[in-house]
């Protein structure tokens, strides 16, 4: 009966050590970055709706004429930098711009859960896109340089 015990034991050892466990995971996509970027465009969207260059309203119109004086231009991080020949009044105009756009970058950044920097170039490359060709209007690519459209 001892024998039969260890024989039995040493049975079940030699199984066990020939058990194999297999676990398979599936790996699926994660869209998070287009999510992130689509919802990032949408909320770009509505808070810049008074900025069509078609049909400009509010402050873009000012701004609008001061694009195509030539008196201002846009940066690579979707701010308004005033050029050569611009006056005090397009300066002011430039600042209080800036500061607008900037606390609307932060509140989109905020709530889509991105930097500040992230949203500033989502909407720059729709201002770029925008840009009627052959308008002249003054933009800045992301090496630093300044272009004209």
């Amino acid at each position: 009966m001892k024998n039969a015990i260890i024989a039995l034991a040493a049975c079940s050892l030699a199984v066990a050590g020939c058990i194999n466990v297999k676990t398979e995971s599936e790996i699926k996509p994660i869209h998070i970055t287009m999510d992130v970027n689509l919802k990032v465009d949408k909320e770009l969207d509505r808070a810049f709706a008074d900025e069509n260059r078609a049909r400009p309203n509010g402050d873009f119109a000012e701004i609008k004429a001061m694009l195509d004086r030539k008196a201002a231009g846009i940066t690579s991080m979707a701010l308004l930098e005033a050029r050569p020949g611009a006056t005090d009044d397009d300066k002011i105009l430039v600042a209080e711009s800036n500061a607008k756009r900037m606390k609307r970058f932060e509140e989109i950044a905020k709530s889509s859960g991105v930097g500040v920097s992230a949203v500033q170039k989502r909407r720059v490359k729709k201002m770029r896109e925008n840009i009627p060709a052959g308008s002249g209007v003054w933009w800045q690519d992301d090496d630093g340089s300044w272009k004209q459209k």
